[in-house]
């Protein structure tokens, strides 16, 4: 054999072993690895896993977003009870106020020494002093940023302090108007 020939087959070895070594990678082996990267599959199967990877943060997003629908679904449904709740509260208010008239103007009628007229004021005041915690509750409530469990529950008490309030309005109302008949 030549030394020419015995070159290249040195050559060709020394490069073939090199390439077993050379990363599958064509950005760490350069066109060797490129190369090998093709021949034994390496270069498809990476692909493969970064489109599988793609495949899975599109699922994830998908999946967030579809959460984030129902967050603000649930979220606007909270709101509109919360408003519910708001509006029934000024009408138990107002019918309150309309109470504390009421007993104002017996009052002015039976005057101040009769005891049921005078447990009734107390009373009409307790109730509007428990009115305005219920407002405040809600106001609170509107602004808490309690999570969607957090904020039913509370809802769910204020509304039970609220028809406890109405309970308590209706026997004053009652109260009120046995004492005026």
């Amino acid at each position: 054999m030549s030394r020419l020939s015995q070159a290249s087959v040195v050559c060709l070895t020394l490069l073939l072993a090199s390439c077993a070594n050379v990363s599958t990678d064509p950005r760490e082996g350069g066109l060797m690895g490129g190369i090998k990267g093709l021949q034994t599959g390496a270069y498809d199967q990476r692909v493969q896993e970064r489109q599988d990877r793609l495949s899975q943060m599109q699922a994830l997003q998908s999946n967030l977003s579809a959460e984030q629908r129902q967050l603000e679904q649930d979220r606007t449904a909270s709101q509109a009870a919360l408003d519910e709740e708001r509006r029934r509260l000024q009408q138990l208010n107002n019918n309150v106020v309309q109470l504390r008239q009421n007993v104002d103007q017996l009052v002015r009628e039976q005057g101040t020494d009769d005891k049921k007229v005078q447990e009734l004021q107390a009373r009409v005041q307790t109730l509007q002093r428990n009115m305005q915690r219920q407002q405040s509750s809600l106001d609170a409530l509107e602004g808490s940023g309690l999570g969607d469990s957090d904020m039913d529950l509370r809802r769910r008490q204020l509304e039970e302090q609220r028809d406890l309030l109405r309970r308590e309005y209706d026997l004053l109302m009652k109260l009120s108007l046995d004492l005026a008949g």
